[in-house]
């Protein structure tokens, strides 16, 4: 089956900047969806019983010239039935073994080995370390320039331990320096420290004293990259390997970058004839923080990645920033369910503002809400904020919750049908 293409868009009576916006957002299919599915071996045991016990009756009857009929207690069936049960896993085990190596299918290590066919890039990105920037500061200007020395150790309140990745060099007419530091273990558990909670230097051997602080939330902390996500990028992996800057290379190597990124919006266009803006999205609908921007301008700026001519800025995306207030109604009938329809439908709405912000230029939709809303158990549904109820986003929005206002969820009365 082939893939679809992506829309090509004409050059109608619009401004050039409609088009922009248009080509912006057209998001590529991804492949795998419309990729057959496909089966290696028949494994149902009921069709496979019935297979052999067909053959064995042809045969018996060729062989004897008897039409036999083996009945449900005849002890050649009984045996024919273990053999059917052997077959089965047999056959069970060729379609896994060919299935593993498709990549529609593959997981875990299978898909590891998959990704190793693309060699280093196509590695399954490992858990990451949290990263922050700390600040020493020193009482007092000093006489000489003062050195924070690379693998400096601080901790957090947790015992979490913070490492800085480079030396700090505090010239003697100043009293501080910034240094970028990460944790000394990977994952998630280095994450979210407020500014101000790193606080405790403790390998320090400088004759100088120095207090120290994070002035950036510690972010970055990733487990190992998800299957689905790592599957993802070995679909994009084909077009790393031009250096002609196709949008899906920019995509493959932002991606690269972090474990926690799950989009990269990559933009372009005529006014900007040689930039690239690269937008990238973490889990959770989250914008990262400037050490993971970092992480996605050195992925994408290396020479042998990006053509000589293209000039690429990580950007961050734009808050479009809304609240929600939204009356429901729920059937007469449903009255004794009515604990249990609040919940699954505040759930509902609760998840639909997630929904919203985990993709860049995902317009604000309303009926989604709806939709969502009608499944949890509500009868009817007027959404009083945000209005209008569809908003457009641009290429560079992302729909988020105003964090400062509550969400309205409010259950109004029971109707009947």
């Amino acid at each position: 089956m082939p893939l679809p293409k992506a829309p090509i868009i004409e050059p109608p009576d619009t401004t050039s900047s409609d088009l922009i916006i248009a080509a912006a957002n057209i998001v590529p299919d991804y492949g795998l969806p419309f990729v057959p599915d496909i089966d290696f071996a028949v494994k149902d045991p009921a069709v496979i019983v019935s297979e052999v016990v067909a053959d064995y009756e042809a045969a018996f009857k060729v062989l004897t010239g008897i039409a036999k009929t083996l009945a449900p207690g005849d002890p050649v069936r009984l045996f024919l039935l273990v053999v059917c049960h052997w077959l089965s896993h047999q056959r069970t085990i060729i379609d896994f073994t060919g299935k593993m190596n498709l990549l529609k299918y593959a997981h875990d290590t299978y898909l590891d080995n998959l990704g190793a066919l693309y060699g280093e890039r196509g590695l399954r990105l490992p858990a990451s370390p949290a990263l922050t920037t700390l600040r020493f500061t020193l009482a007092a200007p000093l006489a000489f320039s003062a050195t924070i020395p690379k693998g400096t150790l601080v901790q957090a309140p947790n015992a979490v331990v913070f490492q800085t990745l480079a030396d700090g060099i505090i010239p003697s007419i100043a009293t501080y320096v910034d240094v970028a530091a990460q944790a000394t273990v990977a994952g998630t558990i280095g994450n979210n420290f407020a500014v101000g909670q790193i606080t405790s230097v403790i390998n320090w051997n400088q004759p100088f004293g120095i207090s120290v602080s994070n002035t950036t939330i510690s972010a970055g902390g990733s487990d190992a990259e998800d299957d689905e996500q790592y599957r993802y990028r070995l679909w994009l992996a084909v077009e790393s390997f031009s250096t002609c800057g196709p949008r899906e290379a920019y995509e493959f190597w932002a991606l690269s970058a972090h474990p926690d990124i799950i989009q990269a919006v990559i933009y372009s266009a005529p006014e900007i004839a040689g930039e690239v803006w690269i937008y990238p999205l973490l889990k959770g609908g989250v914008l990262p923080s400037p050490e993971i921007m970092a992480l996605v301008d050195a992925s994408c700026n290396v020479d042998t990645r990006r053509p000589v001519t293209d000039f690429v800025t990580v950007k961050l995306a734009t808050e479009f920033v809304y609240t929600l207030d939204v009356d429901y109604w729920i059937l007469q009938t449903n009255s004794v369910l009515l604990g249990a329809i609040q919940a699954a439908v505040t759930q509902a709405a609760n998840d639909w503002i997630q929904w919203q912000r985990s993709a860049i230029s995902r317009d604000i939709n309303g009926d989604e809400l709806i939709k969502r809303m009608l499944e949890a158990g509500a009868k009817r549904v007027v959404i009083n904020s945000p209005t209008p109820n569809f908003q457009e986003m641009d290429y560079n929005q992302l729909p988020v919750h105003d964090p400062d206002v509550a969400p309205v969820i409010n259950f109004v009365d029971f109707e009947d049908i």
